[in-house]
């Protein structure tokens, strides 16, 4: 008899929020944004994708075990320690920007004795760990020192999750 049979204990998904999406709307945005970069006479050079993505760095695992006579986990809270990045290239994939990390911590200990120039990231600090308005425009001056002229008028950035 396996110790789960022994402990009576089944596997069960825990759940989170699922976010809804305009559907009808991603659909179409390829072909839009093909037309917008035709139109524009843009290269794949102009055409830089951002993305934010939360990395909770203490989270639970999606599976966890549980009694049986128990159907679901009420009162399971996961963990929000989280840390946002903000990543950037271009469509042609030869230059990527310096990536871009909000955590609520301002001075974390590990860097004591180190430059918060240290880490390869811009490193910004935020009580959520979200990028606003002040944090993504800091970024994007950030973006203008790092191309030059003729590239950094005429960019189409796809942002995604911003």
């Amino acid at each position: 008899m396996s110790f789960k049979a022994r402990a009576n204990l089944h596997n069960i998904r825990v759940s989170g929020e699922a976010a809804s999406a305009d559907e009808a709307a991603a659909r179409v945005f390829p072909d839009t944004l093909a037309k917008i970069i035709e139109e524009g006479g843009y290269c794949a050079h102009q055409v830089f994708n951002v993305d934010e993505i939360g990395l909770f760095w203490k989270r639970m695992p999606s599976r966890t075990y549980i009694a049986k006579a128990e159907k679901s986990m009420p009162g399971f809270k996961a963990a929000k320690d989280k840390i946002t990045l903000l990543l950037s290239s271009n469509a042609e994939g030869d230059f990527k920007l310096k990536p871009l990390l909000v955590s609520w911590l301002e001075n974390p200990r590990v860097f004591k004795g180190y430059s918060k120039a240290f880490p390869p990231v811009i490193w910004k600090s935020n009580p959520q760990a979200w990028v606003n308005k002040n944090i993504f425009e800091d970024w994007f001056n950030h973006y203008l020192c790092q191309v030059s002229g003729a590239i950094a008028s005429t960019t189409i950035f796809h942002l995604k999750h911003c």
